[in-house]
């Protein structure tokens, strides 16, 4: 009796589970279900490892967060904007790269060159103070490569949808290295002999690419450079040669050196040089039909005491040969010299010379 009430209860047992699971059989499997695989879960700590990615990288972070002080902002401002705050400029140079010039020589200390196309600024150049202020980012090569890491590869892109990939040389990342800063590419020109800032070129996109400072790659058709008569050129050459000994006074100032006096018939020595080896194609401070510097002064009818010569081909303008040969050990003697006391600056296209000079007294 007591088996059979045993084996009847059992059956009840068996038939109450079959019942509850028949009832609840699709909670029963979402309680006790296993993932489909583990693709969901990886999905999952991938997407938030690209979070973690994207909010720990350091240098994106740096150049999106670091901004141009207000005394910094130029570009995008109008002609009407510029006079109102700094005048007339001293005068107007046409440029190779169709915007002019506006030269603001505002001390013996700092220096302006405002780059105007259709009434609004589209680069800058400036050295010493800007509107009484040092540039706020820092002074030094390693602060501004601590804020910016300096890349050797650098990507722009035009408001017409091309795509440029600049490519920096070791010697371009430590003397003129670009970035990006709100929107406005900066081109920091550093004095490798002291670490220091010597100077900044600010710019658009589309002059940038125009200029094209750096050896680039790109996607589409070359962008196009202005195309000038030889009187226009004659304006872009002269032009370049009065920022060239300028700029390169300015320089001076900063050494406690006296400045340079111009000087017209050094000038065209220095001229006939640049012209002379654009148009035989060749980079020499001897020329093959002219002979060495003395020869030329000499040929140029130039009494002299003590004459030397810096020489540049293929910089992007005047300023930037000046920067270059800040950086070059021969040419910097030449510049820094205490002893020259004149200079004639003479440019012919890309290629530049410079003619210091003393006269007998």
């Amino acid at each position: 009796m007591k088996k059979k009430r045993l084996f009847l209860g059992c059956l009840v047992f068996l038939l109450a589970i079959v019942s509850f699971e028949k009832l609840y059989e699709h909670q029963i499997q979402e309680w006790f279900q296993e993932p489909s695989g583990e693709g969901k879960s990886e999905k999952e700590v991938k997407s938030v490892e690209e979070v973690a990615t994207i909010v720990t990288e350091s240098d994106d972070v740096k150049e999106q967060t670091t901004s141009l002080a207000k005394h910094e902002q130029f570009l995008g401002l109008t002609a009407e904007e510029i006079k109102a705050e700094f005048g007339d400029p001293k005068r107007i140079d046409l440029s190779a790269y169709g915007y002019d010039w506006w030269v603001y020589p505002i001390s013996t200390d700092s220096y302006m060159q405002i780059g105007m196309e259709d009434g609004e600024v589209v680069t800058v150049f400036l050295t010493g103070e800007i509107r009484e202020k040092h540039f706020s980012l820092g002074q030094s090569y390693e602060e501004l490569n601590e804020l910016f890491n300096f890349k050797k590869i650098v990507d722009v892109r035009t408001n017409d949808g091309g795509v440029y990939q600049f490519e920096l040389t070791n010697d371009d990342v430590r003397m003129r290295p670009l970035t990006n800063i709100d929107g406005s590419w900066v081109q920091f020109y550093f004095d490798t002999y002291t670490n220091e800032l010597s100077s900044i070129r600010m710019v658009v996109d589309d002059v940038l690419v125009r200029q094209r400072p750096y050896s680039v790659s790109y996607i589409g058709a070359a962008p196009e450079r202005p195309s000038f008569s030889r009187e226009d050129w004659e304006k872009i050459e002269a032009g370049n040669a009065r920022q060239i000994f300028d700029y390169t006074n300015i320089i001076r100032s900063r050494h406690d050196l006296e400045a340079f006096i111009w000087e017209d018939d050094v000038a065209d020595v220095a001229y006939q040089h640049s012209k002379d080896m654009s148009e035989n194609n060749y980079f020499s401070h001897t020329s093959p039909s002219n002979g060495e510097v003395l020869d030329r002064f000499k040929k140029g009818d130039v009494p002299f005491r003590l004459a030397g010569e810096n020489i540049a081909a293929k910089y992007i303008d005047g300023i930037a040969s000046v920067e270059g040969w800040l950086n070059s050990e021969g040419h910097r003697v030449n510049l820094l010299n205490d002893e020259f006391t004149h200079l004639g600056v003479g440019v012919f296209q890309e290629h530049y010379t410079q003619n210091f000079m003393t006269p007998w007294l």
